[in-house]
Formats: C-alpha cells, structure tokens, sequence
C-alpha cells in the first residue's frame, strides 16, 4: 500500500526501531486500507518479546498466527475462564465471584502456585473479539497486571496478539514469571496446531 501525504510539511524519521511520522496527514483509500491489513494479518510472525519498562515494570508482546479460523478461536478463548483453563492448566478453582464473565466488572478468582489470582474484567467485546482484563490485588509478586488479547480474522486462520504489562512487587524477579509467561503462550499455540 501507499500512503500519500497530504501535507509536505511534515517530519518522519525513525525512533527505536519505529517509523515516527509528525504533523502529516495520510491519504489511502477504504479499499487499499483493507487489503494492507488483511496482508500484515496473513504476515504476522510468531514472536514473544520481554522488555523491561521501567523499575520492576515489564511488558510482554506476544503475536502468533493460529491454524483456525477466527469464530472457532473467538468460541474457545473468548470466555476468560476458558482461556485461562488452556493457557494454564496448573491453575484451579476457576470461578466466577461477580457476574459470568460477560460483562465489564465481572471478577474471575482462581488459585496457582498457592496464590489466589483475582481478575477484573475491564473490557470485552465479542464482535471485535478483544477483551482485557487486570489483576485487583498484588498476588504471587505480581504488584499489578493489566491485559490485552486481540483476535483478528485473516482468512481461515486467526491472528492472536496478546499484549500484558507487569508491575512486580519491589525486589521480586520478574524471571520465574518470564518462564510461565512462555509456557501460556505455547499452551495457547499447541491448542490450535493441526
């Protein structure tokens, strides 16, 4: 696709890696639009990327092309209970304690590794097939947790983008969560592998 400016005075250049473009307007067309994004859907690499943010601060992206079609995908992990029985299957006592997990200020508590983990719905929308959700209270030196998980169509198969931001109580280690981090990804790729 090409983007054409609408204004010639205007800045771009490059910062950390990222194309930062100041003060233009971009021009393209619905139907150019659409075929740009269907073309990074169907190109979206498997990657699964840490960085440090800040002081006990990390977020983590993790992005995968799923060998099912979005409605299948969305009918799996779009109920978070569910997503998390297959993200992680070391956790127990999955349970509504306010609403069923359809609604905005739904909480979700369940037990892993000794801790109890309690979740709040903060968004979710099932023609968009997103939802976030963010940990209530510190759990598991886990200081604050705020989520994001994305599903788009891209033909028969479907792109997860799953993207989390870690705040870890002073002086734990974010390394033991790295390694569950990984292990909840792999868990949601081998669910759909053929």
């Amino acid at each position: 696709m090409i983007l054409r400016l609408k204004n010639a005075a205007c800045m771009a250049g490059i910062v950390g890696g990222s194309l930062l473009v100041a003060g233009c307007a971009l021009e393209a067309n619905a139907e150019e639009t659409a075929e740009h994004s269907a073309a990074l859907c169907c190109e979206l690499p498997t990657q699964s990327v840490i960085t440090e943010a800040g002081p006990d601060s990390y977020r983590v992206e993790q992005q995968v092309l799923l060998d099912a079609p979005v409605g299948q995908v969305w009918a799996q992990l779009g109920r978070l209970e569910r997503f998390f029985e297959i993200a992680l299957p070391n956790a127990t006592d999955l349970r509504w304690v306010v609403g069923n997990g359809r609604s905005v200020g739904d909480e979700l508590n369940f037990v892993l590794d000794g801790g109890l983990i309690r979740l709040l719905v903060v968004a979710r929308d099932h023609h968009e097939h997103r939802f976030e959700y963010r940990l209530i209270e510190p759990s598991l030196g886990i200081a604050e947790l705020e989520s994001t998980l994305t599903l788009d169509s891209c033909g028969n198969r479907t792109a997860l983008v799953w993207v989390r931001d870690f705040r870890m109580e002073e002086g734990v280690s974010f390394d033991p969560l790295s390694e569950v981090v990984q292990q909840e990804f792999a868990n949601l790729i081998a669910r759909f592998s053929p």
